[in-house]
């Protein structure tokens, strides 16, 4: 279960341990190697390689969320209708955007997206869109004439 607490004597008197166990410096300091090796290198790097991965698995996946979603609010006119996606997914409508992947389109997003913001300047007007009058009259009744 543990260790010994005391060391027996050899015949001469001496202990049978091979470094002495009141040194100055740490085991780990005394080695001729040094303190950096392949195991104290290579476990912080997996670590950081592994979370530098899922970090863009998580970032690229929510991205092609987005896209997926938005292609098929545009297939139905404005709101996904789950009707028609149940039919596109039991092969009644044609599918909404099968030549290429979304998780492709999420990572050309990604870099066309920072082309853009640097070519566009923020001095854009802000471009207002026009409510209907159902959507007026909701938001004078909740105070949010604007």
């Amino acid at each position: 279960m543990g260790g010994r607490l005391s060391m027996p004597r050899g015949a001469d008197g001496m202990s049978e341990t091979s470094k002495p166990t009141s040194s100055p410096t740490p085991a780990r300091l005394t080695r001729s190697r040094g303190i950096i090796n392949g195991r104290t290198v290579m476990a912080p790097l997996a670590a950081l390689t592994m979370a530098g991965l899922l970090f863009v698995y998580a970032r690229t996946s929510i991205r092609a969320a987005k896209l997926n979603a938005q292609k098929h609010r545009e297939a139905d006119g404005g709101q996904i209708s789950w009707h028609k996606e149940s039919m596109r997914r039991h092969g009644q409508l044609e599918r909404v955007g099968s030549d290429r992947s979304t998780l492709k389109e999420a990572l050309q997003a990604d870099f066309t997206r920072s082309k853009k913001e640097k070519l566009t300047s923020s001095e854009e007007p802000k471009v207002r869109t026009e409510r209907s009058p159902e959507e007026k009259r909701l938001r004078k009744m909740m105070g949010k004439d604007d």
